[in-house]
């Protein structure tokens, strides 16, 4: 059974390993649940995920045993990030140490989405149960709608032993749709004895339409979300023990709190505001109209652009023009022919505003 699961890891990996990778990974659609080392978050966004799995043990008892991870990270400038990981009923050292913590400190070195042929990104942890410098490379590539990654871990003392560790993963995800996608991952020790299984995953990743909340509902043989517990199966009595789980993410963008200060104007061209016949444009970011207020002349064609993550609506407040769902990387233009101020809401998302003045 091992050389079996040592050849599908194999193929995976080289299949892996020959291409390149695609952007940062920010919700669980984008990475699968034993790996998320490529995951750095954007800039200035504050990122609060649950992770919550459970098993349940043979009849009678038919006992429950939970094992939540908690993470908190930030996305700091540079596509770099740092998080801290918090679980309990970890089996990471053992019975004596219940509970295991791991600070870490990622980059995304290379980015598909600007320009690389692949994604790599690095991961430099500690884990407090182990007392042990973990660290990882990941390395991931958009093919349409499949997303294929792959990883080389380190543990500097794995499992509380002194003992330096390697493991090898790798996971693919296939989008079905703006909101769906299917997931899977195997990660192995290179040095797995008999009572380590091989880790694996399997999940349905959801996006929660008009949020930037994701969920993943997922199957495992893995104790917690750490690099080093997600890097081995859990055996019981010989056969691997599936846990079932879920994982609800809550970034934060505290530019929504923080720093909005007064609405900036669009920059006129010379001699006043945009003029008639020319197209003002106005982004939709962070969850923000970018810029909130724009001054141009009668006859001026708006475009706004959805560069978030999630869909977007632009409608006017006195409810006489609706621009329906404004998809991620889509655009919406209307023409203001009349002088007036109007006002204009993200009817998902009602705290971001807008105001096109018409001269």
């Amino acid at each position: 059974m091992h050389t079996t699961h040592r050849a599908l890891l194999l193929v995976c990996a080289l299949g892996l390993t020959a291409g390149p990778a695609g952007a940062g990974a920010q919700s669980v659609l984008d990475r699968t649940p034993n790996l998320g080392g490529a995951w750095v978050g954007r800039a200035g966004t504050v990122y609060f995920n649950f992770l919550h799995r459970f098993n349940v043990s043979d009849p009678p008892l038919r006992k429950v045993t939970n094992t939540p991870t908690f993470l908190l990270g930030a996305g700091l400038p540079g596509h770099t990030m740092v998080a801290v990981q918090y679980a309990t009923n970890s089996l990471v050292a053992g019975a004596d140490v219940p509970n295991e913590l791991e600070l870490a400190g990622r980059w995304a070195a290379l980015r598909q989405e600007a320009g690389a042929p692949v994604d790599v990104a690095l991961q430099a942890a500690y884990n407090t149960a182990a007392a042990s410098p973990d660290a990882e490379v990941t390395l991931a590539r958009l093919f349409g709608p499949v997303r294929l990654m792959a990883t080389g871990r380190v543990l500097g003392r794995g499992y509380d032993r002194d003992t330096v560790r390697y493991a090898v993963g790798g996971g693919a995800l296939v989008r079905l749709g703006r909101h769906v996608a299917l997931a899977g991952d195997l990660v192995t020790l290179l040095d797995r004895g008999d009572d380590e299984a091989l880790a694996w995953s399997a999940a349905l990743q959801l996006a929660i339409p008009y949020t930037p909340h994701t969920l993943s509902l997922h199957a495992t043989n893995t104790n917690t979300a750490t690099l080093q517990g997600s890097s081995k199966g859990i055996e019981i009595n010989g056969a691997s023990l599936t846990r079932w789980g879920f994982e609800f993410t809550i970034p934060v963008t505290l530019s929504r709190y923080f720093g909005g200060g007064a609405p900036v104007a669009a920059e006129p061209p010379p001699g006043g505001q945009v003029a008639s016949g020319e197209v003002a444009r106005v982004g939709m970011r962070q969850l923000a109209f970018a810029p909130a207020s724009i001054e141009v002349a009668a006859g001026t064609t708006v475009e706004w652009r959805n560069d978030d993550q999630v869909v977007h609506v632009v409608r006017a407040d006195d409810g006489s023009w609706d621009s329906g769902d404004i998809a991620p990387g889509a655009t919406w233009r209307r023409t203001f022919d009349r002088p007036g101020t109007y006002t204009y809401t993200c009817t998902p998302h009602p705290f971001m505003k807008g105001v096109v003045v018409v001269r």
